[in-house]
């Protein structure tokens, strides 16, 4: 049997396009971003860091979290994305702009 975390959220899966759009929109739209890639915390989002179309693709495990709340991620594989239900409108605003296609509802 499994359980929920208190506090846990159910997930949109989705299949991404443009990793690095999503992720720069995810910390436009948060109000204290955190980003984790492979367990270690980003500051750099340029070009020169690690969060590039090609980095992200490379990585295991990617999150971008608001106040310790995640927003969009992914752990083992960049294809097996999910956005958090809460933020629903941030998904819904990267299919129409064609950086990713929503796969299903929430789960």
């Amino acid at each position: 049997m499994f359980w929920k975390q208190k506090g846990s959220f159910r997930l949109i899966p989705v299949l991404p396009k443009n990793y690095r759009s999503i992720c720069l929109h995810a910390i436009e739209i948060a109000s204290e971003p955190c980003v984790v890639v492979d367990n270690d915390v980003v500051t750099d989002f340029s070009e020169r860091g690690r969060l590039t179309q090609k980095g992200i693709r490379n990585c295991k495990n990617l999150e971008i979290r608001d106040r310790g709340v995640g927003i969009v991620g992914f752990h083992d594989h960049p294809s097996e994305m999910w956005i958090n239900e809460n933020y629903v409108g941030f998904a819904n605003y990267c299919e129409h702009q064609g950086w990713l296609k929503i796969q299903g509802p929430a789960s």
